[in-house]
């Protein structure tokens, strides 16, 4: 079974346009934010969207309870904020800074100017698809899996394997509690996900992809036995 059926991670802006399209989107002005830092905030207006560089982020929505769940992770090569802009609407979730980053600012209109210059409605639209796909997938399966391919996901994104993360955090990204995060990671061992108070780092990650593997082995063998076809390759 290859690594890419294992999970889904989102596609990103910049593998779905045009080299040039997405070199034109580098070239408005530029900003900088530290770690913890707010990149946008959930109910602000839409005025602008920002392209990531460098670095990593969450992206984070706070419910009407006051209850905090962090959706997704995004890193270089995606745009931030593109569907308050697009739909002239506040913002549904809050962005910010895992590590330091480097964005650059695209104003609202030329945004949509760029969006129609390049005929871009169709990739925006399953660029959406993807994003949602991905946040679907995240709380699907126990939680062994769940863990495993958020940690996956976020090699994925960011291209390294240590995060400034807690495990509330993770907690909250895929939907179990912190102590739930803390039995998954001691059933893993520390000889192949580490962590620390304010930090995840991941030593074995072909470790992690066995995780996903065994429980789809696991899921196509219960529904042999029942006489239900298996997932489609």
């Amino acid at each position: 079974m290859s690594k890419q059926r294992c999970f889904s991670t989102a596609l990103i802006l910049r593998d779905l346009v045009p080299a040039e399209a997405w070199e034109e989107l580098t070239r408005f002005p530029g900003r900088h934010h530290l770690a913890g830092e707010t990149l946008l905030r959930q109910g602000d207006s839409g005025t602008h969207v920002l392209a990531i560089l460098r670095g990593m982020v969450k992206v984070v929505r706070t419910d009407a309870d006051g209850k905090e769940r962090l959706l997704a992770f995004r890193g270089p090569g995606e745009v931030l904020g593109e569907m308050a802009v697009q739909v002239d609407g506040a913002r549904l979730a809050s962005v910010r800074a895992i590590s330091e980053c480097e964005v650059s600012v695209v104003p609202a209109e030329a945004f949509r100017r760029f969006v129609t210059q390049h005929d871009l409605a169709n990739q925006l639209a399953a660029h959406a698809v993807s994003r949602l796909r991905e946040q679907t997938q995240t709380c699907e399966g126990d939680v062994d899996r769940r863990l495993a391919a958020a940690l996956l996901r976020l090699i994925a994104v960011s291209g390294v394997r240590s995060f400034s993360l807690t495990r509330e955090e993770l907690g909250q990204h895929i939907g179990v509690s912190r102590c739930s995060i803390t039995k998954v990671l001691e059933r893993f061992g520390e000889q192949r996900v580490q962590a620390g108070r304010l930090y995840i780092e991941v030593i074995d990650e072909q470790y992690l992809h066995h995780v996903l593997a065994r429980d789809t082995t696991r899921r196509v063998g219960h529904d042999a036995l029942i006489g239900r076809p298996g997932p489609r390759s």
